[in-house]
């Protein structure tokens, strides 16, 4: 089911709310002491720190009348979106049946075939260009060369982590590093550059002076390239960017604590596009700013109890955990974004099983010291 859903989230294929089910449904199979681990509990707050608040003013919204509040059915779509599907997985690890060793290569072998496709428009479509390939990309797999981007991104910083164990090597896995690299930088999507660099600063944080140098020579070039190099079109995007936080900014002036409704920015008078293209502009212009701080408190506890442990799943899921705030923070909305919505339930629900399983050993410990 993992398998599937990460599959057909980039397509965003029928069978991917198939899979969503499927996850949904495995949250029944959960015991009373399965609520009690640190896995759910996290997720717990994590989930409900913006959730709740977001589903009390979407409730006010409707009590006082506000013409752009959503339509109450699209309330518990959205809690089965967010809390059943990551409670189903983390269901599964607990119940046994999944494992954080199987479910990254379920994400990755999964992934690595929109990797295929990717190189297969690149090199293989007549006439093939970098330009014309991101036009394939808009009408083919994930329909936008920007989600694609983010994709690969994360194909990446998975690829990556496995390569920190040394036990794992393999030139299976450098070649998927390789390829998802250099989709990335096919996409044209800055926004997967940055959210790739963020993953592998984490993974191999700068403790050294070599390994200080060598992300600053990095960074000067990648600077050099999304910006010495700027294109009509992205100048452009650029000024529309500047134009929606503006925009944002004043409708969050607006209503501060209540917000305009799910999905209502694209209905708001004067909008440039259809949503802001930040997740936390997204939540408070929607939801106000009460939801905006619980996503951020939220944030930043996951942030900590990660980085708190000092294990390379822990490090694998912190690195994945960031690059998708970065992806979120400079393209997507939490509340409707299908692809951004699928991506952050599963990164946290993998990060609060990691917890989970850094906290097994002592959780075994002390019943030993207890039974003794």
């Amino acid at each position: 089911m993992l398998f599937l859903l990460a599959f057909n989230l980039p397509p965003k294929w029928v069978t991917l709310h198939i899979a969503g089910l499927g996850l949904v449904a495995s949250a029944g199979f959960a015991r009373r002491e399965d609520w009690r681990t640190p896995a759910m509990r996290t997720y717990l707050l994590c989930t409900a720190l913006w959730l709740v608040p977001v589903l009390v003013s979407a409730a006010l919204q409707h009590a006082l009348g506000v013409p752009t509040a959503p339509d109450w059915t699209e309330l518990p779509v959205l809690v089965l979106r967010m809390l059943g599907i990551g409670l189903g997985i983390i269901v599964l690890f607990q119940r046994g049946w999944l494992t954080l060793q199987s479910a990254t290569v379920a994400l990755l072998c999964a992934l690595s075939i929109h990797v295929g496709a990717g190189l297969v428009d690149l090199l293989v479509e007549p006439n093939a260009s970098v330009t014309g390939w991101r036009q394939i990309r808009i009408s083919g797999l994930v329909f936008n060369p920007n989600p694609f981007g983010m994709f690969m991104a994360i194909t990446a910083i998975l690829s990556a982590g496995l390569l920190r164990n040394q036990s794992l090597h393999r030139p299976a896995l450098w070649g998927l590093l390789v390829a998802a690299l250099l989709c990335v930088w096919a996409s044209g999507s800055r926004g997967a550059i940055l959210t790739v660099a963020t993953g592998l600063v984490v993974l191999y944080p700068p403790t050294g002076r070599t390994r200080l140098l060598l992300y600053i020579g990095a960074a000067l070039a990648t600077s050099v390239y999304l910006y010495g190099g700027l294109q009509a079109h992205d100048m452009h995007s650029d000024n529309a960017r500047m134009q929606i936080i503006s925009f944002t900014l004043e409708r969050i002036r607006q209503a501060p604590w209540l917000g305009w409704g799910i999905g209502a920015y694209e209905r708001l008078p004067g909008h440039v596009v259809n949503a802001p293209h930040n997740m936390w502009l997204d939540l408070a212009v929607s939801s106000g700013l009460v939801a905006l701080a619980g996503g951020l408190l939220s944030a930043v506890l996951l942030v900590v109890r990660l980085y708190r442990q000092n294990q390379s799943a822990a490090r694998l899921a912190l690195a994945m955990f960031m690059a998708a705030l970065v992806a979120g923070t400079l393209e997507y909305s939490i509340l409707n974004s299908t692809h951004f919505r699928g991506v952050w339930v599963l990164v946290v629900a993998l990060a609060c099983c990691t917890l989970n399983e850094c906290c097994t050993p002592r959780e075994t410990a002390s019943r030993a010291a207890r039974h003794a």
